[in-house]
């Protein structure tokens, strides 16, 4: 019931009821003329009335410009004028007062000015939203830019990191080597002390000791080397994560960025038959959009449809 009540509710929102009026009021034009001139010639009369003041008072507020505003008070006065001879005939109620003559004569050419600055306003504010949906996008496309920088530079500083962490890693692998080199050094001078006396034993056994501190140091910096690999391995890991991330961020702006170009390649036809053909837009209103017959749109929307989906 509630999904009923609201499609109620944007009827009333959205319905366009001019054609409408334009076969009501085209039969009142032809009842006023067929007085005087007969039937082929009224019906055609009555339609050309019709069509011109509904098509000059549509174009009168779309342009907003002086001569069409002034066009479409003396066309809106020839409708009243004939919707006056119309209802000034008596019915079958008698003949109407002068005031209520005036009231329903005033009905359509009144009605249907109102109308059309009513669409006018409805078109404009579906512009203004597509305006804003675009400018978001472009909006979204700019922070993700400037997150793709920022990730560029986080890898930019953990490859500085591990470059640093290679230096380190460098200069404590000459250590140890300089650390081997003295401990060999060492353990040399213990076997030619042995090989000289029994009386430099003591000295040797000193000696012995100086060798085994040497090799418990060469061993301590060869597990700090190892750690720092470790970690070095941990770093590169991390930036490889970074950049792919940076790429996928950057694969997504640019996907973006053509979307965005391509739309705003489109003329402005295309984009109406575009946003028709994707059902944001009632045939109606790219009809009054681009100032063409209903039937017109859904044939160029069709031929549009078909050369994209043959692309």
């Amino acid at each position: 019931m509630s999904r009923m009540w609201q499609r109620f509710a944007d009827f009333l929102h959205t319905a366009n009821l001019i054609p409408l009026v334009v076969l009501v009021s085209g039969y009142h034009y032809f009842q006023a003329l067929r007085s005087h001139d007969p039937v082929l010639v009224a019906v055609p009369i009555a339609l050309f009335v019709d069509l011109l003041h509904f098509r000059t008072v549509q174009r009168a507020v779309k342009s907003d410009e002086g001569a069409w505003k002034v066009t479409a008070v003396f066309t809106t006065l020839l409708a009243f004028g004939l919707q006056w001879m119309f209802y000034n005939r008596p019915g079958e109620g008698g003949a109407l007062l002068w005031w209520q003559v005036i009231l329903f004569a005033s009905i359509v050419p009144v009605g249907l000015a109102i109308m059309a600055w009513h669409h006018q306003q409805q078109e404009q504010e579906q512009i203004t939203d597509w305006q804003a949906l675009i400018a978001a996008a472009e909006q979204r496309a700019a922070q993700m830019q400037e997150a793709a920088a920022t990730a560029h530079e986080r890898a930019t500083q953990a490859q500085r990191e591990a470059a640093a962490a290679d230096e380190r890693a460098e200069k404590m692998q000459t250590q140890a080597e300089e650390a081997q080199a003295r401990a060999g050094e060492v353990q040399g001078r213990l076997v030619k002390a042995q090989q000289e006396a029994a009386a430099a034993h003591e000295r040797a056994e000193q000696m012995q000791r100086e060798a085994e501190a040497g090799r418990a140091r060469a061993d301590e910096v060869q597990r700090q080397l190892a750690d720092v690999q470790v970690r070095a391995e941990e770093v590169q890991s991390r930036l490889e994560q970074v950049q792919a991330e940076a790429e996928q961020m950057q694969a997504k702006l640019d996907q973006l960025q053509a979307v965005n170009k391509a739309w705003q390649a489109l003329n402005p036809e295309t984009q109406t038959l575009a946003l028709f053909n994707a059902r944001l837009l009632t045939a109606q209103d790219a009809a009054a959009a681009l100032g063409v017959h209903v039937s017109t749109v859904r044939r160029k929307a069709k031929l549009l449809n078909g050369s994209q989906q043959s692309l």
